[in-house]
């Protein structure tokens, strides 16, 4: 079989060894080096070039739990648990004390560790014993799994804990965490742990300012991704039907595959966007020196732009 190997940024390395063990069982292999962000961001193209029958997608979990076939070739996804020292977690108990029960919530990575986590939140500190709580999110199909574009998982815990942890690297997937509660970060990379409602807030006080400044936009343009599962031309024409009829003068649908920063800056037209691709491009919108906002956010944007006119 003819098979398309796809790795995301920090599982590149494994490459060549995971090829290998498919071609000791006869399998044609080639490897996917384009950037990949998540499983939503399938090597398609470079799959149907090649004639590939299977596109296997390490790293991440499916959308899902239904057999995937897109534009006739199988999707496989493996997952690459990467095992770590649960050691930080027990130094970052002292923060956690003052709350008995703790929503949980990890990256794929390391959601094979998830029961580990527990037992030292309910063992580590005899002291103060937490009870854990988990959810299983939107998107994502393990229990205990927040994405990027997806905080669901922790969200939905917000009725039910005193405060909510996310364990993994860096601050892309808790700033995401939308609940209003004490959310706290541990990560085993930093060995570093700490609360981050502060670092949310301000980062909602910034989208909060960006949806303004977009609602006062004249000439405002309307992100797609043709990536597989982010595509959604539908609610772009949909929302540029809405922002036309809302008096926003001039409204343009721009089609990409990777958003480009810089290609965006090379237009030098547009007063804001508004992406229905990854939700996460609000987080970069510095780099395109102009505000971006999340197609979730046009029914906000629409009534600001009307009470703007009045």
């Amino acid at each position: 079989m003819r098979i398309l190997l796809q790795f995301p940024q920090g599982l590149k390395m494994h490459a060549l060894q995971e090829a290998a063990k498919f071609e000791q069982s006869g399998h044609e292999v080639f490897l996917s080096a384009t950037a990949c962000w998540g499983a939503c961001d399938l090597a398609l193209e470079e799959a149907k070039a090649i004639g590939a029958e299977r596109l296997v997608h390490y790293g991440h979990a499916q959308f899902g739990d239904k057999p995937v076939v897109v534009r006739g070739i199988e999707i496989e996804y493996r997952l690459y648990p990467i095992t770590v020292d649960l050691g930080v977690l027990k130094e970052a108990l002292p923060l956690l004390k003052d709350y008995k029960k703790i929503g949980l919530v990890t990256t794929v990575s390391h959601i094979h560790q998830l029961d580990d986590m527990k037992k030292i939140l309910a063992e580590g500190d005899p002291a103060h014993p937490h009870q854990t709580f988990t959810s299983r999110g939107g998107l994502a199909i393990l229990e205990g799994q927040v994405l990027g574009c997806d905080s669901s998982a922790a969200d939905k815990l917000a009725g039910k804990v005193d405060a909510l942890l996310y364990f993994g690297g860096g601050e892309f997937h808790p700033l995401g965490i939308k609940a209003d509660k004490p959310v706290f970060a541990v990560n085993p990379y930093a060995r570093s742990s700490m609360q981050i409602n502060d670092i949310i807030r301000r980062k909602q006080k910034k989208e909060q300012g960006m949806l303004i400044a977009t609602a006062q936009a004249k000439r405002i343009g309307i992100l797609v991704s043709t990536k597989s599962g982010q595509f959604n031309i539908h609610a772009a024409e949909n929302a540029k039907k809405k922002l036309l009829a809302a008096g926003i003068p001039q409204v343009s649908i721009l089609v990409t595959g990777e958003v480009d920063f810089n290609s965006l800056q090379d237009f030098n037209s547009f007063d804001a966007y508004i992406t229905t691709a990854c939700p996460r491009l609000v987080d970069d919108s510095e780099r395109v020196g102009k505000p971006i906002v999340n197609l979730a956010q046009l029914p906000a944007l629409l009534k600001m732009a009307k009470e703007l006119k009045n």
